[in-house]
């Protein structure tokens, strides 16, 4: 309705395109921080003989 008419306010187009600055560098910087992980100093000590094994063959 408004669009070229010189009666918009601009405040939320800059809202919005910072909004997408913010995004992309938030993004990235998570790139960044998962690209590489820390190796486990330790493993999870619960026990997984109890799960269902269908990989592999009962020989009778």
């Amino acid at each position: 309705d408004i669009a070229g008419k010189g009666v918009a306010c601009e405040d939320s187009f800059r809202q919005a395109i910072y909004v997408a600055i913010d995004v992309f560098r938030n993004r990235q910087r998570e790139k960044v921080a998962r690209a590489n992980p820390l190796r486990k100093q330790y493993y999870e000590k619960r026990d997984d003989s109890d799960k269902l094994k269908l990989d592999t063959v009962d020989e009778d």
